[in-house]
């Protein structure tokens, strides 16, 4: 039963529900059709892989110190939005200044919410975790024109990403999660003086979502636990 039990809490408690008919980005996620990981049914998150050494040998429960590597944005993509216009088409961009702002968010964003009540310690060298958080901001997605919101339109969009929690002994995936956050204003990076801006309170959504998992998994948690199917694949 220890499988449903990670899976069930995966699939409930590890991201938030994908954003509904928005413009997706296509992505084949490395574990999608290898035998090796379950795939789990009717998950809140877009795609959730289980690896089968972590439903078998209580991979989580001993893990209090994390390291979280900054997030990979070296092939986030900018989905343009739906009928854009030649002027707009190239506008919407990440510059290497948001690109800071961004890493510098999530990096104290996931912090606090891992380390909620002394949950988990999360660790500033590698060689010192217990598992490593592995993320990548696979696309950004704008609802609407740069010229739109340069005029006073709103700003909405959503951020998708992968998670992956590493097993630092061996390198291997554990658990690998896709999902996406919409947020009413997608390009924040230059509120810095904000105490919350709408990026802050993404990765806090998924951090606190993780860290719930986390001590869920781990029997710290009273929670119930809906029935989940896993799906081996072949």
């Amino acid at each position: 039963m220890r499988s449903l039990r990670i899976v069930s809490l995966i699939a409930t408690a590890a991201l938030l529900s994908a954003c509904a008919g928005q413009q997706g980005s296509k992505v084949n996620l490395p574990e999608k059709g290898n035998p090796e990981y379950f795939k789990v049914r009717d998950s809140m998150a877009d795609e959730v892989y289980v690896n089968q050494d972590a439903a078998k040998l209580n991979w989580v429960d001993n893990i209090r110190r994390i390291y979280i590597a900054p997030a990979n944005t070296s092939r986030t993509q900018i989905i343009q939005p739906h009928n854009v216009s030649a002027s707009d088409i190239d506008a919407w961009s990440m510059d290497d200044i948001e690109d800071n702002v961004l890493q510098n968010k999530f990096i104290k964003s996931m912090t606090q919410a891992l380390e909620l009540d002394n949950a988990f310690h999360v660790v500033n060298q590698r060689d010192q975790a217990q598992a490593v958080l592995h993320s990548r901001v696979i696309a950004i997605h704008p609802y609407e024109p740069r010229s739109v919101v340069e005029a006073g339109g709103k700003g909405g969009g959503a951020v998708t990403m992968s998670f992956a929690f590493i097993d630092p002994s061996d390198e291997k995936v554990m658990i690998r999660l896709l999902d996406s956050k919409s947020t009413d204003d997608i390009w924040a990076f230059h509120n810095i003086d904000d105490g919350k801006t709408a990026l802050d309170l993404i990765y806090e959504s998924w951090g606190y979502q993780i860290r719930r998992s986390l001590l869920f998994l781990q029997g710290r948690l009273d929670a119930s636990s809906p029935a989940i199917q896993l799906k081996r694949q072949k």
